[in-house]
């Protein structure tokens, strides 16, 4: 009976590390997999584009600022969603006049970023380039897509 006690625990606690062990290697894979992602489209765009060196070396951290602060508007946006109360039967209960609002508005602040940087962009691109940034970030978009129904609900 010790014998089993003792396996039982022992196993618990391989399984409960090796559970651990798979959640971090699912974030790591999933922050080499948005690294590869990032570093494609940068490959992408500067082939597109047609970047010079120097214009990439004063394009680029200004593209990552506008890209982080989009980011930071959609966390703050979608965070409320994430951390919802729930119903008895779990689902989120949410005020969606609220929610819809606030995705009006978020759209409002990002079209006020949008247009900062492309003054901010048209220093650093001329016209043509500055186009075909526009155009490169539409078809990147749409790549994304096409690559998400490729590969279906498979993670």
């Amino acid at each position: 009976m010790k014998k089993f006690v003792l396996f039982f625990i022992l196993s618990a606690v391989t399984s409960g590390l090796m559970a651990q062990d798979q959640a971090v290697s699912t974030n790591d894979l999933r922050k080499q997999r948005w690294e590869e992602m990032k570093a494609k489209r940068a490959a992408y765009y500067t082939e597109v584009i047609g970047l010079t060196a120097e214009e990439a070396q004063l394009f680029w951290p200004v593209f990552n600022e506008l890209q982080e602060k989009k980011g930071i508007l959609h966390r703050q946006m979608f965070a409320p969603f994430k951390n919802a109360k729930k119903d008895a039967h779990g689902k989120r209960i949410i005020d969606f006049a609220k929610a819809n609002d606030g995705l009006i508005n978020m759209k409002l602040q990002e079209a006020k970023l949008d247009k900062i940087y492309h003054e901010r962009f048209k220093k650093i691109l001329c016209p043509e380039k500055l186009f075909k940034f526009y155009d490169a970030e539409r078809d990147w978009a749409n790549k994304l897509l096409k690559d998400i129904e490729k590969r279906g609900d498979k993670k």
